[in-house]
C-alpha cells in the first residue's frame, strides 16, 4: 500500500480517529459499572481447572513471562532512529492504515504468549535480522492499531509500525550492445565525451577479473539463460522474492535486473555482445522491485546468504518525482549493519546503490 500525504489538522480522518478514540473511552466507562458482578464471576471461576485461562480470555493480566531489560536500547542509534520515524502515527493517514493487517513489533514477551497480550495478535513470526522483533498478523485491520496501543501502553511492547508494502523503480542502465560502445569501461571519445573518463578498469584485467567473487544483483529479475550471462550464473543463491521460489527469471516486460547484471559481470572475452566490469564473477538473482514489497522482505533479500555472497548491487529506489519521501526501515538498515558485521564470515559484505535511490 502506498504512503500519502499526512492529513492536515482537523481533517475528517483525524475526527473520525478521535472519534473512535472517544467511543473506546465510553465503553470502558460502561464497562465500569459490571465490574463488581464480572469480578465475583472471575473469582469463582479461578478456583476452576480452567480458571487461568478464563481470567486471562477476561481481560485480567497474563503471565507474559517479560524478563530482562528494553530490548529497542540495544540497536544500534541508527536503527533506534528508524524504528521513532516508522512508529510515528501522526506521519500516517487513515487510507495508509486502513488495509495494513502486518505490523513491526517489538518486544519481550516470549513468542508462544504473544496471543495473551492485549493486542493479541493471529500469528507472529520473528523478523529477520533483529532480535525481539516480530511480524504480528491481525485480521482485523482497522482494530489492530488501537489494540496494539494498548499493549505499548500496558508495557507488553515497546513499538509497533505498519509494514507498508511500496514499489521501487529501477533506475538507468546503458544498453550498450558492443564492448567498443561502452565508453563507461574504456572512453575513446566515441561518443564524443572526453577521452579517458571512464571507470578506469581495463588495465586492471590482466591481474584482477572479479573470478571467485559472487555479486548479488538484486533487481527486477535476472536472465539467467542469455549466453553471456549463464555460464557464471549461481542457482543456489539466487530468490525470487515476489514469487517465493528459487527462479529470478524476469517477465517479458522486466529487463533491467538482466542488463545491470551485464554491466557488473558479462562474460568477457567470448565474442558475445557485451563485457562486464568484472567478466569472471558469479552472477546471483534477486527479484525484489518486481513486485510491491515491504521492510521484511527488502531486508531478506539485502541479507540472503550473506556468506556466499560478496557484493549486493542495487539499481533501484523510490521514485525520483521530486516529492517521495522514502527511507530504509529499520529492518533493512538493520540487514546493512548485519551484512557489514556478520557478512562474509565477519569480513562484511559490500553494498552498492545507484545515486538518487532515496537513501
Amino acid at each position: 500500500m502506498k504512503r500519502s500525504m499526512q492529513p492536515s489538522r482537523g481533517s475528517p480522518s483525524r475526527e473520525a480517529g478521535a472519534s473512535r478514540y472517544r467511543r473506546m473511552a465510553k465503553c470502558r466507562m460502561l464497562s465500569s459499572s459490571v465490574m463488581r458482578t464480572a469480578l465475583a464471576v472471575l473469582i469463582i471461576l479461578l478456583f476452576s481447572p480452567f480458571g487461568g485461562v478464563i481470567a486471562d480470555s477476561a481481560g485480567q493480566p497474563a503471565d507474559l513471562g517479560i524478563e530482562g531489560d528494553e530490548i529497542l536500547p540495544t540497536y544500534s542509534r541508527a536503527v533506534q532512529l528508524a524504528f521513532e520515524r516508522v512508529g510515528d502515527m501522526s506521519g500516517y493517514s487513515e487510507e495508509d492504515i486502513e488495509g495494513v493487517n502486518e505490523w513491526l513489533v517489538v518486544t519481550r514477551v516470549p513468542v508462544e504468549k504473544h496471543q495473551l497480550t492485549k493486542a493479541a495478535p493471529e500469528s507472529s513470526e520473528p523478523a529477520p535480522i533483529l532480535r525481539g522483533a516480530y511480524i504480528w498478523v491481525f485480521d482485523y485491520p482497522l482494530k489492530s492499531m488501537i489494540l496494539l496501543q494498548q499493549s505499548l501502553e500496558a508495557g507488553e511492547i515497546e513499538s509497533f509500525s505498519p509494514l507498508l508494502e511500496k514499489k521501487q523503480e529501477p533506475r538507468l542502465a546503458p544498453n550498450d550492445t558492443e564492448f567498443s560502445e561502452q565508453w563507461h569501461l574504456e572512453n575513446t571519445g566515441q561518443t564524443n565525451g572526453l577521452s579517458g573518463e571512464d571507470v578506469n578498469v581495463t588495465s586492471t584485467w590482466d591481474t584482477y577479473t572479479g573470478s571467485g567473487v559472487v555479486i548479488s544483483v538484486v533487481d527486477d529479475g535476472l536472465d539467467h539463460a542469455h549466453s553471456d550471462l549463464s555460464p557464471h550464473y549461481s542457482s543456489l543463491l539466487s530468490y525470487d522474492w515476489c514469487d517465493d521460489d528459487s527462479d529470478p527469471s524476469p517477465s517479458s516486460w522486466n529487463g533491467h535486473g538482466t542488463a545491470v547484471a551485464g554491466v557488473a559481470a558479462a562474460v568477457g572475452n567470448n565474442g558475445l555482445d557485451v563485457t562486464g566490469v568484472a567478466f569472471n564473477a558469479t552472477i546471483a538473482g534477486s527479484t525484489l522491485i518486481a513486485c510491491w514489497a515491504g521492510d521484511a522482505t527488502e531486508a531478506n533479500a539485502l541479507s540472503y546468504e550473506s556468506d556466499d555472497i560478496d557484493i549486493y548491487t542495487n539499481s533501484w529506489g523510490p521514485a525520483d518525482d521530486g516529492q517521495t519521501l522514502e527511507a530504509p526501515g529499520p529492518l533493512t538498515l538493520a540487514a546493512f549493519e548485519s551484512d557489514a558485521y556478520n557478512g562474509r564470515e565477519g569480513l562484511g559484505n559490500l553494498i552498492t546503490w545507484a545515486a538518487g535511490n532515496g537513501l
